[in-house]
């Protein structure tokens, strides 16, 4: 049942039992909210729970547009609602189901050699990682990455290739950093701009790339115990509503010139890496 039809049969409700339309509205409303209840988690408000899921939409329709900033929004935002423990681990998920989409919506532009040595190297990082998620230095890391990735992206020299041992190498590093920081898209894709100028390649490999070592992050965090099955319908329909998402960025990416892509990403992950370093300042002076 559609939303007009829904809400033109709730009016003939109210014109036909002489109620007040305004009363049935919420009477839908609440309706849908107690048919849903049982699929909330314990720790989240109805709210909370739907403003989660609407947002997943959005923001991966920016990252299937620009390449990055719709991971690192959806994990602000998730940041200050989840419980600590829960947002990397959640947000993984939620970031798998993303990527998984665009790649079967681009696949044609993925560059699979670079792409398969990037795997590689994700099983590395993730089991080194997860061996030692408690023990290092947030702060630093963030302070060290977002550095890194101004130089990426504003060095006047330009990487003509990517071999696959340096693929393997950004695969393991990125997929240790993102055990602790959750989101490494802006590390790559500082990278892959300078290699792939096709605007629509970078978005695929990159999809590739993120999506399999989300996977080797969920992996992780399942062997380390977390309860995955509290979050399973939020996550369910957060996958869902990004998979329109990415439709929706597609699009936009499609109607996009290289040349304004790479302008736009590159705001993007100047605007991404600057809020890195002021997140890792910031703890770094707290502390």
């Amino acid at each position: 049942m559609n939303s007009a039809y829904s809400l033109s049969w709730l009016y003939y409700f109210s014109l036909t039992e002489k109620i007040p339309f305004p009363s049935v509205l919420c009477l839908g409303v609440d309706t849908i909210d107690t048919f849903f209840s049982p699929l909330l988690p314990a720790a989240l408000s109805p709210f909370d729970f739907w403003l989660l899921v609407v947002s997943s939409l959005f923001t991966s329709a920016i990252t299937a547009a620009f390449g990055v900033g719709g991971g690192a929004t959806l994990l602000a935002l998730m940041a200050n609602i989840l419980p600590a423990s829960a947002v990397i681990p959640v947000h993984g998920v939620v970031q798998l189901g993303s990527n998984t989409g665009r790649i079967i919506t681009m696949r044609k532009y993925i560059h699979w050699r670079m792409a398969g040595w990037f795997i590689g190297g994700c099983v590395i990082g993730s089991a080194v990682g997860g061996q030692i998620a408690i023990s290092l230095p947030t702060d630093w890391l963030q302070i060290i990455l977002g550095g890194f990735i101004l130089v990426m992206c504003w060095e006047p020299f330009k990487i003509k290739a990517i071999r696959d041992g340096s693929s393997l190498l950004l695969g393991s590093v990125t997929s240790f950093i993102s055990m602790f920081v959750g989101v490494t898209g802006i590390f790559v894709i500082s990278t892959l701009k300078h290699v792939i100028e096709d605007r629509r390649e970078v978005i695929g490999t990159l999809s590739a790339m993120m999506g399999f070592q989300h996977l080797m992050k969920c992996i992780v965090f399942l062997a380390l115990g977390f309860a995955f099955h509290e979050w399973v319908w939020l996550m369910v329909l957060m996958v869902g509503f990004g998979f329109v998402g990415t439709l929706i960025g597609r699009t936009i990416l499609n109607k996009m010139s290289n040349k304004g892509f790479g302008i736009t990403v590159k705001i993007v992950i100047t605007a991404l890496a600057l809020r890195l370093l002021y997140k890792g300042f910031s703890g770094v002076l707290a502390s």
